[in-house]
């Protein structure tokens, strides 16, 4: 329930406080002066986006679960800020109550009832669905998210048999080398190391010859060097420690030139067209595929697994569609029950709508609520049409047939029967009625304000005799610059405002007023 709505430096409302009652409250004023503020200023709380002027604010208090809630907007600094309570928050909570709390119903808003989901969503609201569409919900995305897994499943086989002989084939190639990236890497060098094979072989044969091959070779000089030295022993001098040394140079010596020898710088031409065959493979797949040797290993057992994975498709895919079968028979068993309970309440929605229609001066008016099976969604098989007559025969889409005044009177109703909120705001819920259809509204809006506060903008006479709290809107001037000003109304001051509403405040009028006001009472 709304309780108090306090404006700032809102659109031409410089300061303004409201504080509205149970029952049916009513703003009144000329044309200009500014009536649906009062429902801008809510929905400007509500986070509606907008060209705002530094320093706007509007403050609203309501009443939940027997407590007050102060949700507050302002600019500040070029941003909106939300507080609740005082404290801040986001716009999302303070959306998130006041959807619960209040609703709001502007000029066009019975447009709505045109589209279908409307339609079916009143249904069920009248109905008391939310424990069956909860269920049907809940299948609706296990039996959806089971039916992404077997389309992903089924893409994923067919991909791979379009591509499999490829896939083989390219694995068959890449496994004809035989050796791993390092292997290959070592293969190389050992290819650029036959490229200086005879450079290498003409310097170990130099070495040799250097060391021992030559006449006067390294090691033919140690042993003169060595014989030189025992005939100076012979002649008596000490030179046992330089014999030795030489002797060990000379066997080491020995032992590298062996070492050169043993060089194996021989290879067969078998061993040496296998390199380059080999090489020849990696070089050509290389180019072929644009990768390096090592991207394409790592990619061939990527295609192993995909290979071996796709082994496992046609079981995996036979119980998700066996899981998906007993998921249908589920959801459709829960469909079915949904839909029963949507068949009761259309009916008993057509004769709840019939008696209000009847209320408000349309006897012949009738309403039919039309299931249709269509496909399966989160809101179960059914499609849910109104059809309409206002003489009771030859029923048609309501978009077909009904007028603007009869719209309005079927959203009415659909809005006061078993509503969602507390607090209802209708801004010029009387377009296209008038007469004794005008009376027979505020009557009705009158009676079911009884369990529900109504906050009606209103041009409409009987309306506003209907009120049991009545504003007045007023546009004045400081300057140049308008503003506007909101009024409560005394009982005598009500009486006016009816009579002017009526034509022109006279004192007929003001007598047709009170006569009025006892009508919309009784």
């Amino acid at each position: 329930m709304l309780r108090r709505l306090w404006i700032e430096n809102f659109l031409l409302i410089k300061d303004l406080e409201l504080e509205f009652e149970e029952g049916l409250n009513v703003i009144s004023g000329e044309t200009g002066t500014g009536k649906s503020m009062t429902l801008s200023a809510v929905e400007f709380v509500m986070g509606k986006q907008g060209d705002y002027p530094e320093g706007t604010a509007v403050e609203l208090e309501i009443e939940k679960d027997r407590s007050a809630v102060i949700l507050r907007r302002e600019i500040k600094g070029g941003r909106s800020r939300y507080y609740l309570d005082g404290r801040g928050t986001s716009s999302k909570v303070v959306r998130e109550i006041l959807e619960n709390t209040i609703s709001l119903q502007g000029q066009n808003e019975f447009l709505r009832i045109l589209k279908p989901d409307f339609q079916r969503e009143a249904l069920d609201r009248f109905g008391g669905h939310s424990e069956a569409l909860l269920k049907v919900s809940r299948l609706f995305d296990e039996y959806s998210h089971i039916k992404r897994e077997l389309n992903h499943l089924t893409s994923l086989r067919e991909e791979t048999v379009q591509k499999r002989d490829y896939w083989e084939f390219k694995v068959r190639e890449i496994e004809e080398v035989g050796l791993s990236p390092s292997e290959v890497e070592e293969l190389k060098e050992k290819a650029q190391t036959l490229k200086n094979l005879e450079k290498l072989k003409k310097l170990f044969v130099e070495v040799l010859y250097s060391l021992y091959d030559a006449e006067s070779s390294a090691y033919a000089n140690l042993g003169n060097a060595i014989k030189l030295l025992w005939k100076a022993k012979e002649l008596g001098s000490p030179v046992d420690a330089e014999i030795d040394l030489l002797t060990e140079m000379k066997d080491k010596l020995y032992e590298a030139v062996e070492a050169v020898r043993d060089k194996d710088l021989e290879l067969s031409p078998e061993e040496i067209d296998r390199i380059n065959e080999t090489l020849f493979k990696v070089q050509r797949l290389e180019k072929k595929y644009g990768k390096s040797y090592a991207e394409l290993v790592e990619e061939m057992e990527e295609l192993k697994k995909k290979l071996a994975e796709a082994l496992t498709f046609e079981d995996t895919i036979e119980q998700l569609k066996e899981d998906l079968r007993k998921k249908e028979e589920e959801l459709l068993k829960e469909c079915a029950v949904l839909s029963d309970l949507r068949k009761e309440s259309a009916r008993k929605l057509e004769m709840k709508i019939g008696e209000i229609l009847s209320e408000l001066n349309m006897k012949e008016a009738k309403l039919k609520v039309l299931l249709k099976r269509g496909d399966i969604t989160q809101h179960g098989f059914d499609e849910v049409r109104f059809l309409f007559s206002s003489y009771g025969k030859d029923l048609k889409p309501l978009e077909e047939v009904a007028s603007g005044g009869e719209l309005t009177r079927l959203f009415l109703a659909l809005s006061l029967i078993n509503p969602p909120v507390g607090t209802y705001i209708f801004d010029e819920i009387d377009v296209g009625v008038s007469g004794e259809t005008s009376v027979k509204l505020a009557k009705l809006l009158k009676k079911v304000s009884k369990n529900m506060q109504v906050i009606v903008i209103t041009h409409s006479a009987p309306i506003c005799a209907a009120g049991d709290v009545n504003f007045l809107t007023t546009k004045e001037f400081l300057g140049d610059i308008p503003y506007i000003r909101v009024k409560k109304l005394s009982e005598e001051e009500k009486l006016t405002e009816v009579a002017r509403l009526m034509g022109t405040a006279t004192e007929n009028t003001i007598r047709g007023a009170k006569e009025l006001v006892d009508l919309v009472r009784s």
